[in-house]
């Protein structure tokens, strides 16, 4: 009765052990292999293990003790116990790690490809999403490209597409009329504490900027090639007349794409 009590104990507590591991490797790594609704499985399966272990070590000491009391009485009758297999319970040990460790390698196989899904899904609902709103922002893009100012249209259509739960920042790029090598970006915050609503002036330095510039001044393929490059991020061009612009999506990792719906 003991043996099969601590053999059943150690199972439950090396599957908590397991989803443990798992659960680390999710979080430090940013895996998203699991839907909601599996890991509230997993969860239950893991504090159910945690209880019916907890019900095994209480056994197992009071088993346990029954155990001593035979094993004192075989050394008071002269019987010998069998030697213990250590080379038995080494194998095991090593098996059990290398299953560990395969199931690691195989989970980490899986989230590869469960991402590049979810990133395939972002583009499209980020696509969607830009060449919705793209003609609101067009009608309403500043034509003073040396000191753009935002009009009250701009800042409602730039805060809507901000609110998307897909979404994590919002940046439309305008070209600067006086210098190649600056650009004017707009995020829908305030810029002081009157909540004005103002474009920012940089210069081109980052890989984004450079790729944003370039598409500006003609090189349409400098915004799919960064697109391809980066995870969770689209760019949409917009026309309207002679003024170019670009809108920058950065989406939100930690979004559910794989039910995802615009009525939440």
């Amino acid at each position: 009765m003991l043996r099969l009590v601590i053999r059943t104990t150690a199972i439950l507590l090396s599957i908590g052990a397991v989803l443990v591991i798992v659960g680390l490797f999710d979080t430090f790594l940013g895996w998203d292999i699991f839907s909601q609704r599996v890991e509230d499985f997993l969860y239950g399966v893991f504090f159910s293990c945690l209880v019916l272990a907890s019900v095994g070590i209480a056994l197992s000491f009071v088993l346990g003790l029954l155990e001593i009391v035979e094993i004192m009485r075989a050394s008071h009758e002269g019987r010998s116990l069998p030697p213990p297999r250590v080379g038995y319970y080494a194998k095991r040990s090593l098996l059990g790690v290398s299953a560990l460790i395969g199931l690691l390698i195989a989970l980490s196989m899986v989230n590869a490809g469960v991402q590049q899904h979810r990133q395939a899904v972002f583009r499209q609902l980020a696509e969607q999403q830009a060449q919705r709103f793209a003609p609101k922002i067009a009608r309403s893009l500043p034509t003073n490209l040396n000191a753009p100012e935002v009009s009250l249209e701009l800042e409602q259509a730039i805060n809507t597409v901000r609110r998307l739960d897909l979404i994590r920042a919002v940046l439309l790029y305008l070209p600067d009329a006086s210098d190649k090598d600056a650009l004017w970006y707009y995020d829908g915050w305030p810029r002081n504490e009157d909540n004005n609503q103002e474009f920012e002036r940089i210069f081109v330095s980052k890989r984004l900027e450079e790729a944003v510039s370039a598409a500006l001044y003609g090189k349409e393929n400098a915004l799919q090639e960064f697109i391809n490059d980066k995870k969770f991020v689209w760019l949409e061009p917009i026309q309207q007349g002679d003024v170019s612009a670009v809108l920058y999506l950065r989406g939100n990792e930690t979004a559910d794409f794989r039910d995802y719906s615009f009525s939440e």
